[in-house]
């Protein structure tokens, strides 16, 4: 399974990516004040749960990939110098794209960058996420443990498995696919992702992340977002990266759009 770079230039409206902690920069890239303790019910029942964290969840203070890219990651000299070189491919008008400009599932960590919506379940929440079309994650909550390396498929959203410490729920994931991006145009290795999740509010909340690399980055790469509820809201069918893929570039870099739409297979040889 190759992990070398695949290029970079999002799709129009693409989801805009994760940021990493910078101790001088607002929030969601600061490091998270102190959390306020908002207890939930002893009574973890899916009824209960689903009135605590169900429903569409849309992300305070997203950021555009132009001010993302000025925010520092741990990086090893590697990722960074091709992090680096996708900046001067997009300020020189280099056409290359992103795994969802191509209809590729964003898969962790970004597809947390954005907008989501939970699905209480028995034994397990479901979190619809968009990003080169909608994305499905399971975290488990019924106290299993993580399938053994040897017999783990990889997978864009990887395995996660859930359990509670207080009123904090802590998500583990793994088997997360080599080939994701986390950075625009650049790829992971084997990243494995720790989320804090609690409310702050009855209806507000903060994801803590930890995403570890050791190839990528020289040490764990943290940040926090935030969320509030909108009870209005409801994700939908995403399909806007089929457009994308027609993306054209002229001689002075500036993106020209062809929406025709393509051939008919049933028309060839006629």
């Amino acid at each position: 399974m190759t992990r070398s770079m695949r290029a970079l230039l999002a799709a129009s409206g693409a989801c805009l990516l994760l940021c990493s902690a910078a101790p001088a920069m607002a929030q969601p890239f600061a490091p998270p004040p102190p959390a306020v303790a908002y207890p939930l019910p002893a009574d973890r029942s899916p009824a209960t749960l689903f009135k605590e964290f169900g429903g569409m969840w849309t992300m305070n203070n997203r950021i555009s990939i132009e001010r993302y890219e000025t925010i520092p990651q741990p990086l090893t000299p590697k990722y960074q110098s091709l992090k680096e070189l996708q900046i001067k491919n997009r300020a020189t008008g280099v056409q290359v794209l992103t795994a969802d400009a191509r209809c590729i599932p964003m898969g962790m960590p970004r597809q947390m960058d954005g907008n989501f919506e939970v699905m209480v379940r028995d034994k397990s929440l479901a979190l619809l996420t968009g990003g080169g079309g909608l994305q499905v994650r399971n975290i488990w909550m019924d106290g299993r443990k993580h399938t053994p390396e040897e017999d783990l498929f990889e997978t864009f959203s990887g395995e996660s498995i859930a359990h509670w410490e207080g009123d904090t729920l802590v998500i583990d994931t793994i088997g997360i696919r080599p080939t994701n991006e986390f950075l625009y145009g650049v790829e992971g290795y084997k990243m494995t992702v720790v989320e804090r999740v609690h409310k702050t509010g009855p209806d507000a909340l903060q994801i803590d992340t930890v995403v570890t690399d050791p190839v990528v980055f020289k040490t764990p790469w943290t940040y926090t977002f935030t969320y509030k509820r909108n009870p209005t809201q409801v994700l939908t069918e995403q399909n806007y990266c089929t457009a994308a893929l027609d993306r054209e570039v002229d001689k002075d870099g500036n993106q020209i759009f062809d929406l025709t739409p393509p051939p008919d297979p049933r028309d060839r040889g006629k």
